[in-house]
């Protein structure tokens, strides 16, 4: 076990490739419009530059486990902190979309490691009793490359070009891939280790079609597309196979170890739930400031920076006190804050209030630094270390999987309410309704003049998008809630002991 000056420079090496990923996974977002005017690319075509990076990711964290095992956790890291920062310049030097996409794929595919060795290395640097110190320390570390990518991507698109949010990486790699080969620590390996390629093959194809199918769900209109319903049935036979298969080989590809545990059973539906959750607030906010409030970027950029404040503040609190606490009550209270920060949003106008939306940003920062770290704990506080490796690669798939499921399923909510409440709302519409004849409205919506029926019709829209958002809100709350009875299901642990 390392000490002192080591293994803080093991755990620095380790959540410095986490970041390397980070940044790239959080600044692409930020110069797709760019893009598709350089590729000349409809909305959707652009769109495969994020599902591409997505898919890759999945496919490849199924596999990092048996990797690190077979070929050494610390060759692979390194291996995939060059690749990644190879397949990222070829990112930026890219002359046409197809080209771009394999770059993003292959950005995905071998950067995906970064996530679950970063945090393997880091908590293997720590004591048993420090794992809620270790967890948190990684999980700061991650967000700290998530704020800098959005900042700097959008420094870069602004004041230089788009391929620069790519190659702003390569100095950062190399002296990534320098700190990693100086101080990550060599682990034991097992050269022999027997991979079921039919298990493997059954998995990635089922995770790789369940991402498209959520990815691209919604903008092809569901089971209304040939491609949708296509990748639903090869997911849905994969997944299959992989289940009965690994249920009658003798050596399935996932150790039955990991599944027979109940704390990393429980902890992988936790984080299901915390990833369908915690992120859906990046993703509506600024719509509904842009939207409604018709804020500018900076002003919502603004509004949205201090949920990373609450989040990194949490962690810095929580993390070296979980070898105190029970992590069940921390989790517990990390979701009393989502369902505050939801419920604060829940009952918006459209006059929509900066301070609301800060307070709320800062909680929710809070909710998601508070509940991360006690799911991580008790996820693996009975694992064996030599299990760590591929739980924490699992644990990444699903919690990749329980973001992707719940943007998805948020946006179809949202959708379909705006449609329900602007039908419920146009009802009132009608000549005979007295309440649009008062004050200024008699001559804004005057239902007998085309103008006005166009500034009517604008106003429903306006409003049914308001009560959406509202429900929206509101329903990620009661998720939260409904979440808190799963730690009853976990045994007492104490600081990850």
């Amino acid at each position: 076990m390392p000490v002192g000056l080591r293994r803080w420079l093991i755990a620095i090496s380790a959540v410095a490739g986490t970041d390397l990923y980070a940044i790239t996974q959080t600044n692409v977002g930020i110069a797709l419009p760019h893009m598709q005017g350089a590729f000349s690319a409809a909305p959707d075509q652009v769109a495969w530059l994020v599902t591409s990076f997505v898919v890759g990711t999945t496919i490849m964290t199924v596999l990092s486990g048996w990797l690190a095992a077979r070929f050494g956790r610390r060759e692979l890291f390194l291996c995939a902190i060059l690749g990644f920062t190879i397949a990222t310049v070829a990112c930026g030097a890219s002359t046409s979309l197809e080209e771009a996409v394999f770059w993003r794929t292959m950005q995905g595919v071998l950067g995906a490691p970064l996530l679950p060795l970063g945090q393997a290395i880091t908590i293997d640097a720590f004591p048993q009793e420090q794992q809620g110190l270790a967890t948190s320390f990684w999980a700061i570390g991650a967000m700290v490359g998530t704020i800098f990518g959005v900042l700097v991507g959008g420094l870069l698109v602004e004041h230089a070009s788009w391929p620069w949010i790519f190659w702003v990486n390569v100095p950062i790699g190399i002296l990534v891939l320098l700190g990693a080969w100086l101080f990550v620590p060599r682990v034991p390996r097992d050269p022999g280790r027997h991979l079921d390629v039919l298990g493997v093959l059954a998995l990635v194809v089922g995770i790789g079609a369940v991402q498209l199918v959520f990815n691209r769900g919604e903008r092809l209109d569901w089971f209304d597309s040939g491609e949708i319903a296509v990748e639903a049935a090869v997911a849905g036979l994969a997944l299959f196979v992989f289940v009965v298969h690994s249920a009658t080989t003798r050596r399935p590809f996932l150790p039955p170890a990991l599944f027979a545990n109940r704390n990393f059973l429980v902890g992988q539906a936790m984080i299901f739930i915390y990833g369908a959750l915690v992120f859906l607030p990046l993703f509506i906010l600024p719509l509904l400031l842009q939207q409604i409030g018709g804020y500018a970027e900076t002003d919502i950029g603004r509004f949205l920076a201090p949920r990373g404040v609450g989040f990194v503040a949490s962690l810095m609190i929580v993390g070296p006190l979980m070898s105190r606490l029970d992590p069940r009550l921390v989790y517990v209270a990390g979701l009393l804050a989502l369902v505050a920060s939801s419920w604060g949003l829940a009952f918006g106008t459209q006059a929509i209030d900066p301070w609301t939306v800060t307070w709320t940003s800062f909680v929710q920062g809070i909710g998601a630094g508070v509940s991360f770290v006690p799911v991580s704990v008790m996820a693996f506080a009975t694992i064996e270390q030599r299990l760590r490796t591929e739980g924490l690669a699992v644990f990444h798939l699903i919690l990749n999987l329980g973001t992707t499921v719940g943007v998805a399923a948020i946006f179809n909510v949202l959708a379909r309410d705006m449609q329900a409440n602007r039908a419920v709302l146009s009802h009132f519409i009608n000549p005979y309704n007295k309440a649009l004849g008062f004050g200024g409205a008699s001559g804004l919506w005057d239902t007998g003049d085309r103008g006005g029926l166009a500034a009517l019709n604008a106003e429903v829209g306006r409003q049914a998008a308001v009560i959406a958002y509202n429900d929206t809100f509101f329903l990620i709350g009661l998720v939260a809630l409904a979440a808190m009875p799963l730690c009853l299901l976990l045994k007492p642990v104490r600081g990850g002991r």
